[in-house]
């Protein structure tokens, strides 16, 4: 990828970061807003620039754009599905879990060409998907929206729905995973109020790895592996990818790469600082 589109989307990612603690409903508004932003600039560099051949075009609409698109698509995916997952764990949550495989398993299907020719990385039709104006060919279903001729084809709108619900797939079979590694039993307060996750996992993958790292468990005789373990069932959260979630949060492109540990640290800092203020003799 050009420097010129890279830049942009280390850019994009970085500012969708800062939207992962957002309620849904804001996080998706604003990863919406964030992606057309970019969109249009994306959209800006091409039309200054232009193309200089038929190849130029075609690895712009084939593997540039959908990186930025499929943004776009996932994050309203994932607001919907996230929207209408049922609050209570069992038998309705997997036939909802199991409904939503369906929808992506139909999807793929019904562009069987096209998702075959993306996932096998072929490069023989590439003139017919990724030109602009040019006629596709293959069975193209006819549900796709009205495109922008300046700025859209066929293939780079497909590729970008094929990478956004292959990612959505990845998060429903990682939350169906949850029953099966926390038990039927849950946490709960002196209270009797039930305790659960409810934060982003890679904050409680942050925290882990702090105090693995910091030996406060068995005095450092202890597998990660047991540390992950525990927290998944304490808690009823997926943390099986814990490994792959490390080396996300190792390139994040943000100022701190352990954000939620620096938080920790800034809010429990401020109550402190608040319970040290000075209060008037008058006031005690």
């Amino acid at each position: 990828m050009e420097k010129k589109y890279q830049d942009l989307l280390s850019k994009l990612e970085r500012e969708m970061e800062n939207f992962i603690e957002l309620p849904a409903l804001e996080r998706m508004r604003s990863e919406l807003a964030a992606v057309r932003l970019a969109l249009t600039k994306l959209k800006g560099v091409v039309g200054v620039s232009g193309f200089i051949s038929q190849s130029e075009e075609v690895d712009f609409f084939k593997k540039v754009k959908p990186k930025f698109y499929s943004l776009l698509v996932l994050s309203a995916e994932r607001y919907g599905f996230e929207n209408a997952r049922p609050l209570l764990a069992g038998k309705v949550r997997e036939r909802f879990y199991e409904g939503q495989l369906d929808y992506i398993s139909r999807f793929f299907h019904h562009h069987e060409f096209l998702y075959q020719y993306y996932r096998m990385g072929a490069v023989e039709l590439d003139s017919f998907y990724f030109v602009r104006g040019a006629e596709p060919v293959g069975l193209i279903g006819g549900d796709l929206p009205a495109l922008d001729p300046l700025f859209s084809t066929v293939g780079d709108y497909l590729f970008s729905k094929f990478m956004a619900l292959e990612r959505l797939r990845e998060i429903v079979l990682s939350e169906m995973e949850v029953p099966s590694l926390a038990g039927t039993g849950v946490v709960r307060s002196k209270k009797g109020r039930e305790l659960r996750w409810t934060g982003d996992s890679c904050n409680l993958i942050e925290l882990i790895y702090g105090v693995f790292d910091c030996r406060q468990i068995n005095d450092g005789e202890v597998d990660l592996s047991d540390l992950m373990d525990v927290f998944e069932q304490c808690f009823q959260v997926n943390l099986s990818r814990y490994f792959r979630r490390f080396t996300e949060i190792k390139r994040r492109k943000s100022m701190s790469k352990t954000r939620f540990l620096d938080e920790m640290a800034r809010v429990v800092n401020k109550r402190i600082e608040d319970g040290d203020a000075y209060v008037p003799m008058s006031m005690r």
